[in-house]
């Protein structure tokens, strides 16, 4: 390359702070000085001239990268931040007041703590990480997390009917396998782009392969959030013809495909007694559980904590799983309604600034993985929040942020630094659909001898 252009571009790429983007905008401005070059040789001067011409009309360095590093600064969701904070916030009040439980219930508030730190730190990694870089790691990924669940099955300590990886005397719930699963299928997903149904039938298999060994863990709340995960992914994509291919018959086999499965698991339900007295029981309102929801809402107070008792018992003691599958009642007794009800307002504030953040992604892969972020810690905050309402089955599902819990609060803080990290590269990573550029959609064009730059 011409001294005098690399020169010119080195000026300008001194005021462009996020050299990510160094290599596209040299380029790109390449490409104008050769066409604006091109134009002063067709006006009949010599090739030297006609360079410094073209240098000279492309304007002052300072100016040009001043905007570009405005135009390509990294941005942060401010909104999604603030309102994890305050999850977050009432999830540490409620856990340092369920440590004064003396029952079996009390917590370590020091161990919640101490979670909660490595978690946004793993949100903080995620957010400064090039997300990027994962897309290369999508299938070595999925088969570290496929063998760690193989070994969790057959050679696992099981703990209440559950199997945990044990590693050095310490039990590892298998919630790190939800984001190494969805972070993999997002990548795989997003490398077979215009392969037709071939990779919707490669995808599903995938798919069905990694839920079955979670179902035999048993970890049903984990196999819901990664089937809906994949679901939404598959299904998505399908509806922006990313397969290529005839995306209506796509559709109307994945509804096929769906009818099936329900089939299956009403059959599933209607053969196993134990099952379906669980089924009955929450239609009908009448298990031990259900009650206890009831009554403990029922004298629950608009502020502040209850002085009720449930049966004799406080809500140590006469509330189930109140410091996880159960946490928004004990929201709703400890602080009062209104906070319960903020809390839900919050959830879905949260979750709608997830959506409306992913739907702005421009990168396919980093639109994907924030998809699948954005689905998985969705699901587990709806689902909770109609299971203590008593609106959905017993599944177990802890609320993101506010149950206690070890690995799955570091997963959830992680999902929500992925989201991040996509979000602030967005204007980093170019789209990975390839259209042909003409002249006139390019940020600089020449137009009747005039030098025109567009930071639109």
């Amino acid at each position: 390359m011409n001294k005098k252009i690399t020169a010119f571009l080195d000026n300008v790429c001194m005021y462009i702070r996020c050299k990510a983007v160094h290599k596209d905008i040299r380029d790109e401005l390449t490409h104008h000085i050769e066409d604006l070059k091109a134009e002063y040789l067709r006006q009949g001067q010599d090739d030297e001239k006609a360079l410094d011409m073209a240098i000279t009309a492309m304007g002052d360095c300072e100016e040009i990268g001043a905007r570009l590093n405005k135009q390509h600064k990294p941005k942060t969701e401010w909104s999604l931040i603030g309102l994890g904070s305050m999850i977050v916030v009432i999830g540490g009040i409620i856990m340092f007041a369920s440590s004064k439980f003396e029952t079996a219930q009390t917590v370590s508030f020091e161990r919640y703590l101490l979670f909660a730190l490595i978690g946004i730190g793993v949100m903080i990694g995620f957010y400064f990480f090039d997300y990027t870089r994962l897309k290369k790691l999508a299938l070595p990924m999925y088969l570290i997390a496929f063998s760690l669940l193989i070994f969790t099955l057959f050679s696992s300590t099981e703990v209440q009917g559950r199997k945990f990886l044990a590693l050095g005397g310490v039990l590892i719930s298998s919630d790190y396998l939800t984001i190494l699963f969805l972070i993999a299928f997002s990548g795989i997903m997003a490398k077979r782009r215009g392969k037709g149904g071939i990779a919707i039938v490669e995808l599903l298999v995938l798919a069905f392969v990694s839920v079955i060994p979670i179902i035999m863990l048993p970890y049903l709340s984990q196999a819901v959030v990664l089937l809906i995960g994949y679901a939404v992914l598959i299904i998505a994509a399908v509806i922006k013809n990313y397969f290529a291919g005839n995306r209506k018959k796509q559709l109307l086999y994945l509804s096929g495909l769906s009818a099936i499965m329900i089939f299956l698991a009403v059959n599933d339900i209607l053969s196993n007694p134990y099952k379906f007295d669980r089924i009955t029981a929450f239609l009908s309102s009448s298990g031990f559980i259900y009650d206890r929801v009831d009554k403990w809402l029922a004298v629950s107070n608009w502020f502040g904590k209850t002085p009720a008792a449930v049966s004799g018992y406080g809500l140590g003691l006469g509330m189930p799983e109140v410091t996880t599958g159960y946490v928004l009642v004990n929201v709703i007794a400890t602080l009062g309604w209104m906070v319960g009800i903020a809390l839900v307002l919050i959830i879905s504030l949260f979750i709608i600034r997830m959506f409306m953040t992913t739907k702005k992604i421009k990168n396919d892969y980093g639109f994907y993985l924030s998809l699948a972020a954005s689905t998985a810690l969705s699901v587990q905050f709806i689902i909770n929040i109609l299971s203590n309402f008593n609106l959905s089955p017993i599944l177990g599902m802890n609320m993101p942020f506010v149950s206690y819990g070890g690995t799955g609060y570091v997963v959830n803080m992680a999902f929500v630094g992925i989201i991040l990290s996509v979000w602030r590269r967005n204007d980093l990573v170019g789209s990975t659909t390839k259209i042909p550029v003409s002249n006139s959609r390019r940020f600089i064009k020449f137009e009747d001898g005039k030098l025109i730059i567009s930071f639109k």
